[in-house]
């Protein structure tokens, strides 16, 4: 039996978040998470085939015993109990980096502790890249002051400093 305790419990690195790795199979979550709550939203594959064939991905929500959303877990390959995990996209802001990075960190202490490889606008995000951690950040638009639906490029100095991010996902290799 897997289990997950400890300072690691909610630790985000390169290739981890808490104790999904990039090792991590989709038949493993159920024990990791034997205290929370785990609900599995499955593809339909080929049995969903009605005149196209369309690939959806297997995402796996997880919830504490309280009811709080903590991760969201998506599987490199559809209805495959050996696949491992691709992508950790974090809800939970218990979850932070050894430097202390996490959902309710400002732009500020995510600047100074990361290196923020490249920034992207979306036409209503602004996307931080996070190449140590193979990891992405989102911030909203609204909250840097840009009211146009726009994809003009965002500067770092542009950002300001107390903005937080409204989504924290971790790929893995």
């Amino acid at each position: 039996m897997l289990s997950c305790s400890g300072k690691d419990e909610f630790s985000i690195e390169k290739n981890r978040v808490g104790c999904i790795s990039s090792k991590t199979q989709v038949k493993e979550i159920y024990d990791l998470f034997k205290n929370d709550s785990v609900v599995a939203h499955l593809s339909e594959g080929i049995l969903g085939y009605q005149g196209r064939y369309s690939q959806a991905d297997d995402f796996y929500l997880i919830y504490s015993k309280e009811g709080k959303h903590l991760l969201t877990l998506t599987a490199k390959e559809p209805l495959d109990s050996l696949s491992t995990i691709r992508v950790v996209d974090i809800h939970d802001p218990i979850y932070k980096t050894k430097e202390g990075i996490g959902l309710n960190s400002t732009f500020e202490e995510i600047n100074l502790a990361m290196n923020v490889s490249k920034v992207k606008s979306t036409f209503t995000k602004v996307v931080l890249y996070l190449d140590q951690l193979n990891a992405t950040m989102t911030l909203d638009k609204l909250d840097l002051g840009i009211n146009t639906i726009q994809t003009n490029d965002v500067q770092l100095e542009q950002i300001p400093n107390l903005v937080k991010p409204k989504s924290f996902v971790v790929w893995f290799d």
